[in-house]
Parts: structure tokens; sequence; C-alpha cells
């Protein structure tokens, strides 16, 4: 699963948990593939867990091929009733608009007079930009898609990754606020101890996400492999369309380490350790008004100096506290990527405190989600 929206819906939950001391229930759908082509079960269980004292549900279900769908939206609309039996006003927050949950929402919605809020961090149709789907996939993504917009009638409110978002959605009369991301909380930190020993003499490039040419990992390579110098190490941690490529890469040059798919836990000591982060998703395709890189936020939480591109999707309060590459070829990249590593440790602690301090203070969990209950209580 992605460890990104894994993230952050546990911090938004984090955050929600602040404001409303009353029960919060989970009802989660695992974020598996299907039966029998990418997943070895049939048939979903459901189960309970705690977390905060709460119980929470994962929904069970049918994972068959084709049928798969038909049988969450079923269930969804079963739990969600389940659920809000006892109530005749409440908030569901829905994350993601995937077309089998908006549609027991939209079922739902006409049995409650509950407020509906939307969180969309991914719109539908740019949720996977793998470069490796076929026409066929593409187009079935392109047709749920549009499936799931004909159900947005039952959305009261909406929270947005970037301004952008309410244009493409056509949002006119509802509210809606926009909350680009969390941040991690000190307290994950304070526990976490740099991976490997401190090298005073070392330069640790680090990329932690997906692998997707789209979002320019071979274009970071090119520019590593442009740098000669030999105490330099890019690490790179995740998995996505370019994996070969990554592989081939450490193969040639044994500066380049693959860590492939590791724990949050594991990234986070990773972080520690490094002399720089880097985003290398550059502000060349369309997708980038919509989305703001949950890695950006993780990487300033961690108080190392990040390096990125000018995006669309990033508001210019953080031009203060990002290092930003000008220029799209990999010479640029290289060039940015040298002068921070040569910065004295001062200098480069000095930046990573300055973006550390700013999300902290600004993006917190119990800041963000006050963007979304002022918005909720504002609804008549």
């Amino acid at each position: 699963m992605s460890d990104a929206a894994s993230a952050l819906q546990w911090h938004i939950y984090e955050g929600l948990s602040c404001h409303f001391p009353e029960k919060i229930q989970i009802i989660n759908v695992m974020p598996i593939y299907s039966y029998p082509q990418y997943y070895s079960d049939p048939f979903i269980k459901r189960e309970s867990f705690e977390e905060k004292g709460n119980v929470h549900i994962n929904v069970g279900f049918c994972n068959v091929k084709l049928l798969r769908k038909i049988s969450m939206a079923h269930q969804i609309y079963k739990e969600l009733m389940k659920a809000f039996s006892e109530v005749e006003e409440g908030i569901l927050f829905v994350y993601t608009i995937g077309d089998a949950f908006i549609q027991a929402v939209e079922k739902f919605k006409k049995k409650k007079k509950i407020t509906v809020c939307a969180i969309i961090a991914d719109l539908p149709e740019m949720s996977d930009l793998s470069s490796t789907k076929g026409k066929v996939e593409k187009l079935w993504n392109v047709v749920a898609a549009h499936k799931s917009y004909r159900y947005l009638k039952c959305i009261d409110a909406y929270v947005l990754l970037t301004e952008y978002m309410a244009d493409y959605l056509h949002i006119k009369n509802k509210p809606y606020c926009v909350v680009e991301g969390i941040a991690t909380d000190p307290v994950e930190y304070k526990t976490v101890q740099a991976k490997g020993k401190k090298d005073s003499e070392k330069r640790i490039i680090l990329y932690t996400g997906t692998l997707h040419e789209k979002f320019g990992i071979l274009t970071l390579i090119e520019a590593f492999q442009q740098i000669e110098m030999k105490n330099y190490e890019l690490q790179i941690c995740g998995m996505g369309d370019c994996e070969e490529k990554v592989r081939e890469a450490e193969k040639k040059d044994p500066r380049i380490k693959f860590y492939g798919q590791i724990s949050r836990k594991q990234i986070l000591e990773l972080q520690a350790g490094a002399t720089v982060l880097v985003n290398p998703r550059q502000n060349v395709e369309e997708f980038t008004k919509y989305s703001f890189p949950s890695k950006i936020m993780e990487y300033l939480s961690s108080g190392i100096p990040v390096i990125a591109y000018k995006l669309d999707g990033i508001p210019k309060e953080y031009d203060e506290v990002i290092l930003y590459v000008e220029g799209n070829e990999a010479i640029h990249l290289k060039e940015k990527m040298i002068e921070v590593c040569e910065m004295s440790e001062k200098e480069r602690k000095e930046i990573g405190n300055k973006g550390k301090e700013f999300v902290w203070r600004e993006k917190n969990s119990i800041k963000q989600t006050e963007k979304i209950v002022n918005m909720i209580q504002n609804i008549s």
C-alpha cells in the first residue's frame, strides 16, 4: 500500500480526534488488488481493530475480479448504515472518491441526513501515473473516474490538496478548504536514530517515494552520475515502473544504493542520516497542478535540507524553506545537489531547522485539521 496515503490518513485521524473528543470510528477497506491475478485471497474477512480506545472496522468483501467493486460498494453501505444506526445526524469523512466508495456513500446519503466531507488527495484518473499501464487499463481508469464524478452531488464539503482541484472538479456552491498535507509528528523523529555511522566526509543524497518515470527518478540518477566525487552516495527507496532501471544503475555505480520498499521507520532512519533530501518531480506535467508531493512535507519534517522543483501545487509559503532547482536538465539538478552538499554543516542545519520549524508550527495535525473543522461547523 502507499505509505504516503497511509501516513496522511493517520495524521488526519489524529488531528480530528483532538478536535472531536467524542467517538470517531474508522471504516476501512484494505488497499489490495483483485483475486486471482494480483492477490491470493478471493474473500477478505470482516475484522475489527483498536486505536485510541475505539473499535474500528476493516470491511469484508468478495475480492474476485469483476465482482469486487460491486461487493465493496454493498458492504461499505451496510457498514455505514450500522455505524449511524443510532444517530440522526453526524459527519462522514470519505478519504478517496473511488467509484465503489462514492457509490455506497451516495446510496447511504439517501437514507441518512449526514454531512459528507470528501478528502481528495488524488483525482481518480490521476491516482496511478505508472507508464507501464496498458491502453485498456488507462481507459478503464478514465471510465471509473467519470463514474465517480457522477455521484459527487452527495458530497457536502471538500478537503483538497491544491486550489487547482476546485476548478477541475467544478466546485461552485459547496464549501471546500485546502490542506496540502500534514507534518510528521516530532515524536516520531525523537525515537529515530540515523541509519549507519555518520561520516562527516560522506554526502548522502536520499530519495524516498514512487519510482515512476513521470516523477523524475531517472533525471535524478542521471544528475547523480554526473557527480564525480567518490564521497557522494545516492540512496533510493520505493517501487514503481522504473524499478528495474534503478537496479541497473545500482549495478553500474557502487555509490548508488537501492533499498526497495521498506518500512516507514527505516525511511525515517535513512532521512535522519542524509545530507540532503531530493524530490526530482518537475513542473512539466498537468497533474502537478492537482497534487502536493507528500514527501515534501515529510522531508521538511525531518530537519534535513530539501531540494525540489517549484511545482504549481506547492503554495508560495513554502518558497522560504525549499531549495528550488532552476532548470529542468540533469546538470541543473546536479549543480544544486553539489551546492547544498558542499555547504558547511552549520548552514545545512540552519536550512533544515527552518523548514522543520515551519511545518511543525504551521502544518501539524491539529492546525491543519482545524481548517476542516471550521469549514464543517460553518455548513448550515
